[in-house]
C-alpha cells in the first residue's frame, strides 16, 4: 500500500459556524449546526489495477458495492466497500455488434451483473460477459405519445427503472439549452417525450470557445438520477429540479427555497469567444457562481442531500456547502462546510457517512465524512 497523503490521515473538526439567534433555531434549519470529521479509506486492486488517468465514472446499486468503470480498457470492476477490496472485473468491446463505442455518457449496475451502458455510439444493457442482451437505442421505439414535436436525438444520459419496464432518458443540446425527459415503456416499445423549458437558461452557460488554436466548450453538468425510486433531473446553473413520478406518469418541477447561497447562476455571458485568456476569464467568473450537484440519498436518515460549489476566484480552491431535503423534497437544511475547500467528487452514501472519490497517488480512494448535526 502507498504511502497516503498528510491531508487525508488527519481527522478534521470543523463547526460550521457558532450558533445562531433564536429566530434562526426556530428556522428549522436541520444543518445550523454542522460539525463533521473526514478519514480516508484505500481500495486494494489485489492483482490488478485501477486506471485513474481518464474519467471516473462510480455506480452503486446497494450500499456495499460499487462499480468503477475504466473507459480506457473498456472494463467495469466490481469493488465491494465493506472489504475495500475488488471482486471481479468484466471487460467489454468498444466495437462490433457487443461494442459499448466512445465518450461514454453514464452506465448503471443493474441485478446479476447485468449494465446499462450509454454512449455515442451504443445504448443498451450488457451482461458480465460483455455481450449485448438488449438494444436500448431510442430509434428502435416509435413516439407516440409525446408531447413535443422535437425529434428524438441520442440521449445523452440513461437509466433503467428498478423494475425493469421503464428506461428514462434525457435528450438534448447544450448549445441550444433545449433539454427533453424520455420515458420509454420497453414493453410497449413506445416512448413519451416532455419539455423542461425551465432548464433553458442553463445556455447562458454554455461558451464556446472558436480561434485558430482549436475549439473549446464550457456547459452546465446535467444529471438525470433514480434515487429512492424517485427520477430526478438536476443542471448546475439552478437549484430547481424536474421530478418524474412513476404513479402517475407525469413530471413535475420543483423550486426549492434557498437564502445561504442564490438559487440560481445569474450573470450574463457572450455565447462565443475567439480569445483563449478571455475564455478562461469567462469560465472562471462562470465558476465563481453557485453551481448545485446532483442529489443523493442518505437512507440511516431518510433524507436527500446535495453539494453546491462556488470557486474562489484566481484559486483552485471552492466555498463548498451542504443541503438537505426530506423524503417529499422539502428543503430543511443549508450550511457552509467550514474548513473543507475541495469539492467532493462522485458522491454517495452508505452507513449515513458520505464518501468521496479522491485519487491517493494513484490508488483508487475514498475521503469519508462524518457528519454530525
Amino acid at each position: 500500500m502507498k504511502k497516503l497523503f498528510p491531508f487525508f490521515i488527519l481527522i478534521l473538526f470543523a463547526a460550521c459556524r457558532e450558533k445562531g439567534s433564536s429566530e434562526e433555531v426556530e428556522s428549522g434549519n436541520l444543518l445550523e449546526n454542522l460539525s463533521y470529521s473526514v478519514d480516508t479509506v484505500i481500495i486494494d486492486s489485489g492483482e490488478e489495477l485501477f486506471n485513474l488517468s481518464g474519467l471516473i465514472h462510480l455506480e452503486y446499486q446497494n450500499p456495499n458495492l460499487l462499480y468503477f468503470f475504466d473507459e480506457k480498457q473498456s472494463k467495469i470492476q466490481k469493488i465491494n466497500l465493506d472489504n475495500r477490496a475488488l471482486l471481479s472485473t468484466f471487460r467489454f468491446e468498444k466495437e462490433g455488434p457487443n461494442g459499448t463505442g466512445t465518450y461514454l455518457s453514464n452506465f448503471q449496475s443493474l441485478k446479476n451483473d447485468h449494465f446499462l451502458i450509454v454512449s455515442d455510439e451504443s445504448q443498451g444493457i450488457f451482461k458480465s460477459d460483455g455481450t449485448k442482451k438488449l438494444d436500448l437505442r431510442l430509434s428502435n421505439f416509435s413516439d407516440n405519445e409525446s408531447e413535443t414535436s422535437e425529434e428524438i436525438q441520442l440521449p445523452f444520459e440513461m437509466q433503467l427503472s428498478p423494475d425493469g419496464k421503464f428506461a428514462y432518458a434525457l435528450v438534448g443540446d447544450f448549445f441550444e439549452g433545449i433539454w427533453n425527459f424520455v420515458r420509454v415503456n420497453l414493453k410497449e416499445k413506445s416512448i413519451k417525450t416532455w419539455e423542461m423549458p425551465e432548464l433553458l437558461s442553463s445556455r447562458n452557460y454554455t461558451i464556446m470557445l472558436m480561434s485558430d488554436d482549436g475549439f473549446d466548450l464550457r456547459a452546465e453538468d446535467i444529471h438525470l438520477d433514480i434515487i429512492n425510486e424517485k427520477v430526478m433531473i438536476t443542471i448546475g446553473n439552478t437549484s430547481s429540479i424536474y421530478h418524474y413520478d412513476p404513479a402517475t406518469d407525469s413530471l413535475q418541477f420543483f423550486d426549492f427555497p434557498h437564502v445561504l447561497t442564490a438559487k440560481e447562476k445569474t450573470g450574463r455571458y457572450p455565447l462565443e469567444v475567439n480569445s483563449k485568456e478571455e475564455y478562461e476569464e469567462i469560465v472562471k467568473e462562470i465558476n465563481s457562481e453557485i453551481t448545485y450537484d446532483k442529489f443523493v440519498w442518505d437512507s440511516s436518515r431518510s433524507n436527500f442531500f446535495r453539494i453546491g460549489r462556488k470557486t474562489i476566484r484566481d484559486s483552485k480552491k471552492s466555498e463548498v456547502f451542504l443541503y438537505a431535503y426530506n423524503k417529499n423534497l422539502d428543503l430543511i437544511g443549508e450550511q457552509k462546510i467550514e474548513g473543507l475547500d475541495q469539492t467532493p467528487k462522485n458522491y454517495f452514501f452508505k452507513d449515513g457517512k458520505l464518501y468521496s472519490y479522491v485519487n491517493v497517488e494513484d490508488e483508487l480512494g475514498f475521503a469519508v465524512f462524518t457528519f454530525d448535526f
